[in-house]
Parts: C-alpha cells; sequence; structure tokens
C-alpha cells in the first residue's frame, strides 16, 4: 500500500501535504475556500429591491445542462420564497445560442423589470443594451470567456471579471454562489444541481470545484432528492454518475427539442416536487436521451468520408444540429486534431458548427482569430460554437486549416500507475478513492498490470469477455476480449481502473481493463 501511495502522489505530482489538503475535511462554511464575487451583495439588493417592489423577474438561461442547472437554481430559490418568475430556455434551433436583441424587445414588450442570464449573456451586447435603455435592470451569470468591454449590465458575476479565482468553474457554480448569499444559506439540494453543472460542463475539478463535488457526493442520501434518484438509476451518487448517466440525458434534451414548452419540462423536472409529475418527465428524458444516442450512432457510421488527413478536422453534414458536438468530440479524440462538424440551418445560407479541440489549440482564440468569417462565436478553451455564411465557408476552412497547422498540439500519451496482481484489493481501492472525485485535470488513475500469463486467464461462456477471479474479493474484468484473440499471445500488458462491484451481498474489488497489448519480449 505505502508504494501505491507514493505512485499516485508522483501520478498527480503533489506530496504529502498536498494530499493532507487534499483529503481534509469540507463543510458548507469552507468549500469556496475564502472566495468571493465582487458586486455579490449589490446583485442580491437589486433582487431583494424587485422583490420588494413586485417587479416582474425574468431568468434568460441556455439549453445545455449547466444552462438548466443555473436556471433550476434560480427558480427552485424564489420558489421558496412563493415569489413568482419567468424564464425561457432557448431553444438551438429556434433562438440558438444567448439572449438575442430580439428576445430582449419581447421582454420589453411584456413589462419586465428585471433580466437575469445564466450561462450566457456575457457576449449580449445588442440585447443587454436594448433591456437598459428601456428601463430593466440587467444581471449577468456567466463564465464564458469575456470580451475586453463588457455589456452595460448593472452588475456581472463571473470567475475572472468578479476576480472570484483563477480556476475557472461552471455558470451553475457562478449561480449557486449568488444563491447562497441571497438566502444566507448553503442549500444542499442548490448544491447537488450546482455540482452536476460542474461536472457536466467539464469544469477543473480543483479547489473549489473539487470541494463543492466532495461535499455533494459526502451528503448525498439516496431517497432524499426523488428526480436525481431517477435520473441516476441504482448508480451510486458520484462524479461518475453524474457524468455518466445525469449530464447526458438533460443534454440530451437540449441537443434534440425545438420547442419552447417541452424544453421547459427539464426545470420543471427540477424544481417541482409532483413525483406523477417527475415519473412522467424521467420517462421522457429517459426517450429522448435514447433517440440522441441512436442518431450520434448513426451520424458516426455515415460520416466515414470525412477527410482526416489535414491539420484540422471540418465537415458539413447532413445529420440534426443537435449532435454535431457529439461527433466533432468522436473525431477530436479519435485523431487527436481540432474538429468542427457542421450542420446546414433550415435557411440553407448558414453552416452551424460545433468545435472540439485538443489542449494547445485555443478554440476561443481561434475564433476570434477568424471573427471575419463568422456571424456568431463563443465557448472555451477546447470547445465552442459558431455560424458561418455558406459562401464563406470554403474561406474560413483554409483558415481555420492554417491556424491548426501553426498549432503546437500537445502529445496526450495516458500515463499509467504500475500495479500487480496483489495490489487488486479494498484497502488499495479505498486508498484510490480518497484522490477522488476525477475528473477534468484530475483524471481517475489508469494502472498497467505487465506481463499476465494468457493460459491463466478465465472466460464469460461465449470465450468474449475476460472475467477472472483473484482470490474470493478481487478479479480482472475485461469485455470484448475474446480469447480467440488473446490467446494469440503469451504474455499481455493491461491498462485498466480500479471499480467496485456488487452482486447481490458480494463486493468484488474489479480491475476493470480498457487496453490490452502484447508484453514486450
Amino acid at each position: 500500500m505505502e508504494q501505491l501511495f507514493k505512485r499516485l502522489l508522483e501520478y498527480y505530482q503533489i506530496d504529502e501535504n498536498e494530499y493532507q489538503k487534499l483529503i481534509a475535511p469540507v463543510d458548507e462554511d469552507n468549500f469556496a475556500m475564502g472566495h468571493t464575487f465582487k458586486d455579490i451583495d449589490k446583485c442580491v439588493e437589486v433582487v431583494r429591491r424587485a422583490i420588494d417592489e413586485k417587479k416582474k423577474i425574468f431568468i434568460y438561461g441556455d439549453y445545455d445542462c449547466d444552462g438548466i442547472m443555473s436556471i433550476s437554481i434560480l427558480v427552485k430559490m424564489f420558489s421558496y420564497l412563493n415569489y413568482p418568475v419567468s424564464y425561457h430556455v432557448p431553444s438551438r434551433y429556434l433562438d440558438g445560442y444567448g439572449l438575442t436583441l430580439k428576445y430582449a424587445e419581447e421582454l420589453v414588450k411584456d413589462g419586465y423589470n428585471l433580466l437575469i442570464t445564466v450561462d450566457n449573456g456575457i457576449t449580449a451586447f445588442e440585447g443587454i443594451e436594448y433591456a437598459k435603455k428601456h428601463g430593466l435592470d440587467v444581471l449577468i451569470f456567466d463564465h464564458h470567456q469575456a470580451d475586453p468591454v463588457l455589456p452595460v449590465a448593472d452588475y456581472i458575476l463571473h470567475p475572472v471579471v468578479s476576480n472570484f479565482g483563477e480556476v475557472a468553474t461552471s455558470a451553475g457554480f457562478v449561480t449557486f454562489m449568488f444563491s447562497k448569499a441571497f438566502l444566507g444559506r448553503y442549500d444542499k439540494y442548490l448544491a447537488t444541481l450546482a455540482a452536476i453543472s460542474v461536472v457536466s460542463d467539464m469544469m477543473p475539478l480543483r479547489e473549489y470545484n473539487r470541494n463543492l463535488l466532495r461535499l455533494v457526493i459526502n451528503e448525498y442520501h439516496d431517497g432524499e432528492f426523488f428526480n436525481i434518484d431517477l435520473l441516476k438509476e441504482k448508480e451510486v451518487f458520484n462524479e461518475t454518475a453524474i457524468g455518466m448517466k445525469i449530464a447526458p440525458k438533460v443534454n440530451a434534451v437540449g441537443r434534440l427539442i425545438e420547442d419552447e414548452d417541452s424544453l421547459k419540462k427539464t426545470v420543471e423536472f427540477f424544481t417541482k416536487d409532483d413525483k406523477e409529475l417527475l415519473l412522467n418527465y424521467n420517462e421522457w428524458i429517459n426517450s429522448v436521451n435514447n433517440e440522441r444516442k441512436d442518431l450520434t450512432k448513426l451520424a458516426v457510421e455515415n460520416s466515414k468520408e470525412i477527410d482526416t488527413s489535414k491539420d484540422a478536422i471540418i465537415a458539413v453534414i447532413n445529420e440534426k444540429e443537435g449532435v454535431i458536438g457529439l461527433i466533432a468530440n468522436y473525431f477530436a479524440k479519435k485523431y487527436h486534431k481540432p474538429t468542427i462538424i457542421f450542420a446546414i440551418d433550415q435557411s440553407g445560407d448558414v453552416y452551424k458548427g460545433s468545435c472540439r479541440a485538443p489542449k494547445g489549440f485555443n478554440v476561443v482564440d481561434a475564433f476570434n482569430e477568424l471573427d471575419r468569417f463568422m456571424l456568431t462565436a463563443g465557448g472555451h478553451a477546447s470547445a465552442g460554437g459558431c455560424s458561418v455564411k455558406k459562401e464563406l465557408f470554403e474561406d474560413f476552412k483554409v483558415a481555420f486549416n492554417e491556424l491548426a497547422k501553426n498549432t503546437v498540439i500537445e502529445e496526450s500519451e495516458e500515463e499509467t500507475i504500475p500495479l500487480f496482481i496483489n495490489d487488486i484489493n479494498r484497502e488499495n481501492y479505498d486508498l484510490v478513492q480518497s484522490f477522488s472525485p476525477f475528473g477534468e485535470t484530475w483524471p481517475s488513475p489508469h494502472f498497467k498490470l505487465s506481463r499476465i500469463r494468457t493460459q491463466s486467464l478465465m472466460y464469460s461462456r461465449d470465450t468474449q469477455h475476460i472475467l477472472t477471479s483473484i482470490g474470493q474479493t478481487s478479479r480482472l474484468t475485461g469485455f470484448y476480449f475474446p480469447k480467440e484473440k488473446i490467446s494469440e499471445y503469451q504474455f499481455v500488458d493491461m491498462i485498466g481502473t480500479l471499480r467496485l462491484s456488487t452482486y447481490y451481498t458480494k463486493t468484488t474489488v474489479e480491475f476493470l481493463i480498457s487496453d490490452i497489448s502484447e508484453s514486450e519480449k
């Protein structure tokens, strides 16, 4: 165990003192590590005044999981006060990203007095300016990259603009911190929504992000939040359940659904208490997610003709706009190149693209460099969205490829920790878990077993999966590693992770195999 501990410290490049800080108790008072947003008290004053004066309040969000969590945090917060508010979950097909001038005009026409944008707004210059000119108070809660010139909102809560901290965080986290200041207390449910947003938007799991997620996971009890239990199914609530079960389902709705009434169901799912309603919505969310899986699989199968030979992968495909980000992510990871996948909008004159990029290529910087080709653009360092006029697409393609050619893409060779068969036990599993939660910039450690004799391996009945017991409480598990193939080698190296598997009342520590290669002779 001592040797494994040293290897883990080396893997994460920390010392024992830093490890002790990593595992130090975190609570509702210290998770933010003393960080505060400039002007957060003034934001609270604006909202309190609006409530006191019975003003009409409107929340404008985004259609992804972070946006849904952010809207839901505010809607739930206002529900605690029994104060009615309106909100909008924009359709990526009908509204696009962010507050538009057209929608700002509607808010003015409908007599709203306070506008709060969440997970958008930091670049919504026209819409915000129009709202302000026509008498609305405007608050922006956002985390996307800001321009040097900011919108003319009353106040902005933003990790960088508001000098909160150096670690990027989600809009859900920003919104939760506002709710905490407004309510004067830490709300466990709202914190859970914020933690989901941190994982779903792939924020670095360091400092306050990691602390909040740790706190929420440690305090989570099955049966307390019926809707979250439905989404995670029978999984233990942790970062894996959020990343693999909860977030994809919420994101699927924003990817595929167009009409406003249906999109609002996602916020209602996180803000209503009627169990029958939640069961119906959960069934609907699952059906949308299954459709998303089918569409993505079909789209990847149909995109084999995409040119992957150049420095960047750029393609226009005949698929629904909501799945192009998933396809871009697939190609970016597979080929380790900046990738933009475009869909054609309903007019046929505009290409809407979703970009993913490996470390070393900043998507937002690239969009800024190519601003002359674009109608809209935004995002993070590793992911973003843009739209390009059809007649400028070929010029854009050449320029984007040139940018990729002149950018040094960092190699991402997977680092592994040496492990021995006897190391696969509950004590070591618990040691590894003490470094959790795992996620962006803080990956789950991958281990390497060397020179495993293939004749010693046991398989499933159909011989397609490795199921090899190691004593009474441990085993090697590898799906889709057929005996016919593995038996071609005498010795193999295995890369994988440690996990717990419970079957009825028996819990086993598994080495879950992700890759197998022939051992060097």
